[in-house]
Order: structure tokens, then sequence, then C-alpha cells
């Protein structure tokens, strides 16, 4: 269903069908030369949504799409009614009432499974943004609609390091969108210190999720580089007392790779003893290492010498309340 609901925008202006571009990678246009309608309605985007509707789903990655790893995907029993009308004819489309934004590597922490160094916008790049930021509102929220609009920030970087992400929500009026709703994808680190900047929305926060990849203070030092677990663990307990106070779904991700695969079901406990509603296990991808060094942190590869150990680990959780597999099993 998510390619008829859902679109992934990148700060480059770049549309992707479906929420994930590691689930569906396939680029259907640019917002900087195509109106979103054109891009909907272009030949590439039909054909994606036939490959939906036929089933094969031919420009999915079915290796990493949590959706079919965890059997969640929607028969034409489940799916809502609009999108029942839609399957008929890959030529249909609405707006996406699913906006998913991304690309913005700004972050305060240099996690080696995702980069070399803290990445930290220079002014050239502020600006060229902010007109991209521009051109995203102007052809997502110009207008006031009472229809239901997700919009879901961010696993590319950290929206709470980020001048772009926050001065993006900041412009965000309810007034004019009193079905928005948001989803937040973050280390939690800095989320304390900045909650204010986005304190306006918090009447339509529904979904925070956590990144945390550890559930010892060692593990987390080399896996979250420049986190300490003293500032993880006071932000779990704010963003608790938010989820009580807000009533918001609170998740967290562990991304399995050979320095953690032993913590896997510690970390279920340590999430559930701060109330988390679902507990995600992902497989790790290569972003920026050598193949070498991939080799030796993706456990989950059935070549790598401590695969069977991170299976058995990982059977532990597989049908625990909560749990959650993206790429695993």
């Amino acid at each position: 269903m998510s390619p008829f609901v859902m679109i992934e925008v990148t700060l480059n202006g770049g549309v992707r069908l479906c929420g994930c571009g590691d689930w569906m990678p396939t680029v259907i246009g640019n917002l900087t030369k195509n109106t979103l309608e054109e891009i909907l309605s272009s030949p590439l985007a039909q054909r994606i949504r036939q490959s939906i509707i036929d089933g094969t789903y031919q420009y999915c990655d079915e290796q990493y799409c949590g959706v079919m790893a965890n059997g969640e995907l929607n028969t034409i029993d489940t799916v809502p009614d609009n999108v029942k009308n839609l399957i008929t004819n890959s030529e249909l489309f609405e707006i996406p009432h699913w906006i998913s934004v991304q690309g913005d590597e700004v972050c305060n922490l240099s996690c080696p499974s995702c980069r070399t160094a803290v990445i930290k916008p220079k002014q050239d790049e502020i600006k060229e943004r902010e007109q991209i930021g521009k051109i995203m509102s102007e052809n997502l929220f110009s207008r006031p609609t009472d229809k239901k609009i997700i919009l879901q920030i961010s696993s590319s970087g950290e929206i709470f390091a980020s001048p772009l992400l926050i001065n993006f929500l900041s412009s965000i009026s309810l007034n004019r969108l009193p079905n928005f709703q948001l989803h937040i994808q973050s280390n939690g680190l800095m989320a304390q210190k900045n909650w204010h900047k986005i304190s306006h929305l918090e009447p339509s926060i529904r979904q925070v999720l956590i990144s945390i990849d550890a559930a010892t203070a060692e593990t987390y030092q080399v896996v979250r580089r420049g986190g300490t677990w003293k500032q993880l663990t006071s932000a779990m307990k704010f963003l608790q007392k938010k989820k009580h106070e807000l009533g918001f779904d609170f998740r967290t991700r562990m991304v399995i790779q050979n320095r953690n695969y032993q913590e896997i079901h510690q970390f279920y406990d340590f999430c559930k003893s701060y109330d988390v509603d679902r507990i995600e296990y992902a497989k790790v991808s290569n972003y920026a290492w050598s193949e070498q060094e991939f080799r030796e942190h993706n456990v989950f590869d059935l070549t790598h010498p401590n695969y069977a150990a991170a299976k058995e680990e990982m059977l532990t959780v597989q049908k625990l309340p909560s749990a959650w597999f993206q790429g695993i099993f």
C-alpha cells in the first residue's frame, strides 16, 4: 500500500514512492524540476504502482523491507477504501498523505556504521537546502487542508542537531493543518535541550523512534561514537515522561552488527524499562565501511563466523511482544 499513500523527499528535491529509500530506492523525479503532480503521473511512477498491483514488487528491496520481512503486506481486504479505488489502475493516484523527509546528514554523532566524522552544515549548503525546503513547503504544505498528513523526519541525520529541519518544522502551523501528524526519528541525545523548538507541534506528535544500537555503556560509546550512556539514559527518562504526557508511540531501534549482537535480549529488557512500545531490530547496511570492514561487521551474513551465535541470540526475542524485525528473518 505504501507507494499509493507515501513518498520520500530528499533535501536535493528527489522523490521516491514509499517512505524508505532502502526499501524502494528508485527516484521517480525531482521537485526542483517538476511539480509533485507531474512526478506522480510519470510513466516510472505508474510502473512502480503497477508492480504493487500485480504483486511482483520488482522495484522493492525484499532484503531490507521491514513490511515484507514481518508479513505486514496488505491484502485487498485490509487496504483503505481510497486505496482500493487506486489499485484498479496504475495511472490513478492521490497526493500522498504520508511524507518522509530525508537526506540531511547533519548529526551530533559519528557512528562508525554511518560516517567517519561529525557532519556539520556549510554556509553555502544551508542556503541551498533552505531553498529546497521552501520548494518542499510550497508543494506539500502551501494550502490549508483538513486531510490527514503524516510527516516523518529523519533517519539520515539528527533532527535536533539540524538547524534546517528545526526551522522547517517551526514553519508548520497546526491551525492550517488540523489533522497533521509528526513522526520523529532521532538518537535522542539533544531532544531535551531542543524540544522547546518543536513544542508548538506537541499535539501532533504520534511517534518517536530512538536509534540506540546498544544495551551497555561500553558498547554504546563505540557504536554511537560521540555519545555517552549517561546522556542516553537521561534522554530516555525525558522521552518516557513525554510519552505518558502526549500519548505518542515510543519506539527504539538496534542495528545489529558484530559489536552488539550479544546484547540483543538485553536491549529488549532495557527498552521495556522505559515503557517502549516497539523494539526494532535491523540488519546493518554499509554507509561508511570498506567492503572488508562491512564483512567483519555484518554478522547476519550467512558466511560470518558469528552468524550462528547471532541467530541464536535473535531467536530469544523473535516472538516476544513488541519486537519487530527488518532484513533479518
